[in-house]
């Protein structure tokens, strides 16, 4: 035999004993010693040399691991021989990709492959099939999988509901327990930025005060505070270095329940069947224990700090649609989006950044007015409406054309997509010839070398078809929603907010006076 023998070993979060306070779970050390020992007696196999693959905190389900992708690195360098796992679901749970790697990969490829306890050994099934026991077994793997997903979050909601906290991370002002499993702490540093700001709330500061306050001491962001304590760690690592509170931070800490002693669990939930997005959920749906943890503030210090960021009857409702810019408006420098005021009967944009940070790059204090850009959108609309009227007539021309090419192209994509399966169909068909030993291994790589440069050309040619395809669907003037609208309403003398969110995506205003509109539809241009 050439070649080391791959000691596989996998442990999953979900799984038991995984023991947050180890360099490695227990159970990551069974399996070695189970493994080891059954080499260690095997006549053919102790001899030979061992590289250990350890994925310890990595599901199952897929082949996403860092040591996995190691191990089967070496293997097609022809450095590893034998695979040795503890049983099948340590390898994976997906039964068709166990599947794939027992029957195709790791036979081509000259790899023995070892589970000891499932008690298989690829070597025993030399010229046939790895069995329907193998099939079936990886089957039940792969339903215990999702039993273990399911029992996982009800456990997780029971604990919600006892108060305990659940969260892989204590929220800004606390700290996980260092004694007590899911209890949060105190943290006497950030705590007091807490508390600063629920004072200066109840005292009537509103979020941007608050925000500049803590810019000028130059108090770190919760984001900042979490690099600055867990720098292993990669969230936050997208945030720049510099200090830069804002009003949606200020209201984020002023809304936590948690500061008053309180668990909240369930606050988030899966966007949607099988997707990894997870929303907010509805305040019903939350669960809120009260009295699990020291406070940082009082319940009614909460309440009162409630009321003064939610003041009612301060402003007279008023309707979106009255503002055709409300939320197009953005800054060129910090590209956010900039605060609608008005000062004197007359309404202007200002960028919020700049009030709340002295030390910045945008335009302190200046005021970008609303008739003003209201008037540079709306001819610039008309510009393009017009163009769009204009070329109304010569779309209609050559309109037919256009879309037998489009036909032909589709048609001709279609037919590569058919080429494809067939060579698939083919290579499948060579390497069955060769498991059967029908054709020498010197034949079967030619011919499978032949199909693959096929396959690759064949992709290639339908990548060129669809940008084919999408071009043409992109030319077709007036196809889209805008454009059909643009040859109606070229002579419009009225901004309105349909109109205006209907072509624009965001209007980016500049000190020295440019005017930058990004459209929805084509690339963005610049006035003056």
């Amino acid at each position: 035999m050439n070649g080391k023998i791959a000691v596989y070993i996998r442990l999953s979060l979900a799984d038991e004993d995984t023991g947050k306070t180890k360099s490695e779970s227990d159970s990551i050390g069974n399996q070695r010693m189970l493994i080891n020992h059954f080499l260690d007696d095997h006549p053919a196999l102790s001899a030979y040399s061992r590289a250990e693959f350890v994925d310890d905190g990595y599901t199952g389900t897929n082949f996403d691991r860092p040591q996995f992708q190691a191990m089967m690195n070496q293997v097609r360098a022809g450095e590893i021989s034998v695979i040795c796992v503890k049983d099948f679901s340590r390898f994976s749970r997906d039964y068709i990709e166990t599947g794939n790697y027992l029957e195709c990969v790791f036979p081509f490829l000259g790899v023995r492959f070892i589970s000891v306890n499932d008690g298989y050994d690829s070597d025993d099934y030399k010229g046939t099939t790895g069995g329907l026991e193998v099939v079936m077994r990886n089957i039940i793997y792969a339903a215990y999988s999702k039993d273990l997903s399911i029992k996982t979050t009800s456990a997780k909601l029971q604990m919600m509901k006892q108060g305990k906290y659940v969260g892989g991370y204590a929220p800004y002002g606390y700290k996980m327990h260092p004694t007590v499993r899911n209890r949060l702490a105190v943290d006497p540093e950030s705590s007091v930025i807490v508390r600063r700001i629920f004072d200066e709330a109840m005292v009537g500061k509103t979020a941007s005060e608050i925000a500049k306050g803590l810019n000028d001491d130059e108090i770190p962001t919760p984001g900042q505070y979490f690099r600055a304590n867990h720098p292993g760690k990669k969230n936050f690592s997208y945030m720049s270095g510099k200090i830069s509170w804002n009003p949606p931070m200020i209201y984020r800490i002023l809304t936590k329940p948690v500061y008053t002693g309180a668990t909240v669990g369930h606050a988030m939930k899966i966007a949607a069947p099988l997707s990894k997005k997870r929303v907010r959920a509805d305040k019903s749906d939350w669960i809120v224990v009260e009295n699990m943890h020291e406070p940082i503030v009082t319940k009614a210090e909460f309440e009162a700090a409630q009321k003064a960021i939610h003041k009612e009857g301060k402003k007279a409702p008023r309707k979106i649609s009255d503002y055709p810019l409300q939320g197009l408006v953005r800054c060129g420098n910090c590209r956010r989006s900039m605060r609608r005021r008005v000062w004197n009967g007359k309404a202007y944009f200002t960028c919020m950044n700049s009030m709340q940070d002295s030390d910045t790059e945008c335009a302190v204090g200046h005021r970008y007015y609303e008739e003003d850009l209201e008037r540079l959108a709306l001819n610039a609309i008309r510009q393009i409406t017009a163009l769009a009227h204009k070329q109304e007539i010569h779309a209609k021309s050559f309109g037919d054309k256009q879309k037998s090419a489009a036909a032909d192209c589709a048609k001709n994509l279609k037919n590569l997509q058919t080429q494809a399966e067939q060579l698939k169909m083919s290579k499948l068909r060579t390497y069955e010839k060769y498991a059967a030993g029908e054709i020498s291994k010197q034949e079967y790589v030619k011919l499978k070398t032949e199909a693959d440069e096929k396959l690759a050309a064949n992709s290639d040619e339908q990548q060129t078809a669809e940008e084919r395809l999408q071009q043409l669907d992109s030319e077709e003037v007036c196809s889209d929603s805008a454009l059909q609208s643009a040859c109606k309403i070229h002579n419009t003398e009225v901004l309105t907010y349909d109109l205006a969110h209907a072509f624009i995506k965001a209007i980016y205003v500049f000190q020295a006076g440019d005017v930058e509109i990004a459209w929805k539809f084509k690339d963005p241009i610049i006035l003056h």
